[in-house]
């Protein structure tokens, strides 16, 4: 059985920044979790629990339909007005751009209506959602240059995002900012625009990271490094969607489950790159692996993702208190060297299978 440990705190980059590094990401409540009441109660049982750091974004809760537009942050807000804590809570969201230049109005306007919807005078993380101009995501992994040359993006996008966060963070209206989505590129061009134009720097990047999908490990994880850019990983996509918990390849699944969920919204192709034949493959070893250690599948998988060392926070998802307490659990969970081990010849017969392209 692998040795326990407690959740740690981690400071995120460059800053000052301190949070509880399993951070409650709120993008179904409101729709799978469709209750506001239940949400608080998620809400309050995650902060009893010691957690302080949340997850949102203005077009939450996902997958997305205009009548939910907006939902989450306006849960979040209802609960932070009836609580007295909001000082020692992170409260992180995001602008959702679309793929051409990011001008200062868009974003200025995403922000006040996120504060509103939040119900706060500030946000303490404030990111953006994806890049405006194309890249491959989404499972996807190849640079098409006439995909990227279509757009609108200009190299002067990155000045404007990084000169119009230097004004939010000026009036107080956010206190950090981070990236998401986000490519080595990317990063190594924020870092330096803030650098030339004296703006605090990103102090994060979420993006996909899971068993299977490790592709943060190569270029991304060297430009992310204290020694260079210093951005921490926020990790979501950790459960792939659900399915490393296994629940899908043995019928357990309930109907509310993601993926039955979004096929009732006859949305069945949302998230497609967690639930292809070749992800099926890995995660039914990762299973039997976890099944050999005397853990659940989900717990093996969260906590490889704590054991990174340039993760900053893994982002867990929770419909009910007791799905948010055996994720919070699984970052008690310290797994043995040989279990690493394993796990990586796993990755080796089966690297990064959600790619699909």
């Amino acid at each position: 059985m692998p040795s326990q440990a407690r959740p740690r705190r981690r400071t995120l980059g460059s800053s000052s920044l301190e949070v509880c590094e399993v951070c409650l990401g709120t993008m179904t409540m409101g729709s799978m979790t469709a209750d506001e009441g239940d949400c608080h109660e998620i809400l309050s049982k995650y902060v009893e629990l010691g957690g302080d750091f949340l997850d949102c974004a203005e077009m939450y809760p996902v997958p997305v339909q205009e009548k939910w537009v907006g939902r989450s942050e306006e849960i979040i807000g209802t609960w932070l007005a009836g609580r007295s804590d909001r000082d020692r809570l992170v409260i992180a969201t995001k602008a959702a751009p679309s793929e051409a230049d990011l001008t200062r109005a868009q974003i200025l306007r995403a922000c006040d209506a996120s504060l509103k919807r939040l119900q706060t005078t500030h946000i303490d993380l404030y990111q953006i959602h994806w890049p405006e101009r194309w890249v491959p995501k989404w499972g996807e992994s190849q640079y098409v240059a006439a995909k990227a040359e279509a757009g609108a993006h200009t190299l002067e996008g990155f000045d404007a995002v990084v000169s119009t966060m230097g004004e939010l963070l000026s009036s107080g209206k956010i206190k950090h900012w981070g990236l998401s989505n986000e490519t080595t590129f990317g990063v190594c061009m924020f870092v330096e625009a803030s650098r030339r134009l004296g703006v605090a720097p990103p102090i994060s990047i979420q993006n996909d990271f899971s068993l299977c999908f490790r592709t943060f490990e190569s270029e991304l994880a060297e430009a992310c490094a204290p020694a260079h850019c210093n951005v921490s990983l926020l990790a979501y996509g950790v459960l792939n969607g659900g399915a490393l918990s296994g629940k899908y390849l043995d019928g357990s699944a309930s109907p509310g489950a993601r993926f039955n969920f979004v096929q009732q919204l006859d949305m069945g192709g949302f998230q497609g790159r967690y639930k292809g034949e070749q992800s099926n493959a890995a995660i039914r070893e990762y299973a039997a692996l976890a099944q050999s250690i005397g853990v659940q599948p989900a717990a093996l998988a969260q906590a490889w993702a704590y054991s990174r060392e340039y993760m900053g926070a893994v982002i867990i998802g929770a419909t009910s208190v007791a799905q948010l307490e055996a994720n919070w659990a699984a970052a008690k969970l310290e797994l043995s060297a040989d279990t690493l081990a394993k796990i990586d010849e796993i990755h080796v017969r089966h690297r990064n299978p959600n790619l699909t392209d």
